[in-house]
């Protein structure tokens, strides 16, 4: 097997991608989802302390993008524990909605 043979079976295998800038986006997207819930937490916080209670609705977005994200990660892994964490932050989606119901239109 010469050099050229090898370079073709590795782009097909990789279908292209650069493996660098793969492994740059899944860096940013840890990092912007971890920055999402601090920016979470902080507009809480303000909410609570201006309105008196605080805005589920930003815990019910990140939630729910945490879930999709390890469905994902288990779709194409089939990892157990990705799926054990995205039935987790599906729980903690479904928690934040039931309080947003609550406080919102009164149910429960």
């Amino acid at each position: 097997m010469d050099k050229d043979e090898i370079l073709a079976r590795s782009r097909k295998e990789n279908r292209d991608q650069d493996l660098v800038e793969l492994e740059v986006l899944h860096k940013a997207h840890s990092i912007a989802l971890g920055i999402g819930m601090i920016a979470s937490g902080l507009l809480s916080v303000l909410h609570a302390i201006f309105q008196d209670k605080p805005d589920y609705s930003v815990w019910i977005i990140m939630w729910a993008m945490l879930t999709s994200v390890f469905f994902v990660k288990f779709y194409r892994l089939r990892k157990r524990h990705e799926l054990l964490l995205g039935l987790l932050y599906l729980g903690f989606c479904i928690f934040f909605f039931v309080l947003y119901l609550r406080d919102v239109l009164g149910v429960f």
